[in-house]
């Protein structure tokens, strides 16, 4: 049975009380859709600043619109779709300034609340997906660099190279200090699942970085691989790609699987990706509406 609809009412301040109800919201979706309405960064900046910066709508256990920025992520708990839950939270996510919204999974039902409110389809991420039992190439070395796991005091070259390798993401490019010490603060850090790459001797500039996260003992990711603009050319994104499958697969079960996350539009990365075995199902497809 649907959800009697409840009005959506914006939050004057983040507590105990606020969060379990966007913990059950997410919990509902993720049990139908498979995918957890908050990404990442959302998820983080709530647990670590609350609503700082932030606004959110709130209709009772039915669903939430968080707008951050003008980027909105809304989500309606199952049970209350169709009641026009939806359609109120993103009126006043609107009527706030949202000017982008992101449908984790492609869900169709976002189609509909993003066309009538004049937000076209602008940007597809997709995930892509690696069976761990797959037999995996050797590393090969071109150059004289070396390949080590991350050392404390290496944080400030890591952000060197993020802020030069992603200057033109929207999200990864905005990784400062800060933000940085909060993702090494999450139970799933390890220093040896951040590998970089790095020119000879004890003060070697830093040429790359691939960042891996396992997730759980069947799920690993190829959580960020960034190099230097400077150092394109030399084979580094292979190579540093393959030194963290070869990691992730020995801490992983056999019968796990290892995902990332890729630009549609990336046709050069999408091809490393498959040919290193990777594959992609429609249904593994976020889609970013702009108005």
């Amino acid at each position: 049975m649907a959800a009697e609809p409840v009005a959506p009412v914006e939050v004057d301040a983040w507590s105990d009380e606020v969060a379990e109800a966007l913990a059950r919201i997410r919990a509902a979706c993720r049990d139908v859709d498979g995918q957890d309405p908050l990404d990442e960064a959302a998820d983080l900046g709530l647990r670590h600043h609350g609503l700082a910066g932030a606004r959110l709508w709130l209709a009772g256990s039915s669903g939430f619109a968080l707008l951050r920025g003008d980027g909105v992520d809304l989500a309606v708990a199952p049970s209350a779709r169709g009641t026009g839950v939806g359609a109120a939270l993103a009126e006043a996510a609107a009527d706030a300034g949202a000017r982008e919204a992101w449908s984790h999974g492609d869900h169709p039902g976002a189609a509909v609340l993003a066309a009538r409110h004049g937000f076209a389809r602008a940007r597809e991420l997709w995930v892509m997906r690696r069976p761990v039992a797959r037999a995996l190439p050797e590393v090969q070395r071109r150059g004289g660099h070396d390949v080590r796991e991350f050392r404390p005091g290496d944080e400030a070259e890591l952000l060197r190279i993020n802020a030069a390798a992603f200057a033109d993401h929207p999200e990864q490019g905005a990784m400062d200090a800060a933000n940085l010490a909060e993702r090494m603060g999450e139970p799933w850090f390890s220093p040896a699942g951040l590998l970089v790459a790095v020119e000879p001797g004890p003060d070697g500039v830093m040429l790359g970085f691939h960042w891996t996260k396992v997730h759980s003992a069947g799920v690993g990711e190829v959580y960020v691989v960034g190099i230097d603009p400077t150092a394109q050319g030399r084979g580094l994104g292979k190579e540093l790609t393959l030194a963290g499958l070869h990691h992730l697969a020995s801490v992983l079960d056999d019968d796990g699987e290892v995902i990332l996350y890729v630009e549609a539009d990336n046709l050069p990365a999408r091809a490393v990706y498959e040919g290193l075995g990777f594959t992609h199902a429609d249904a593994d497809t976020h889609v970013q509406y702009r108005r």
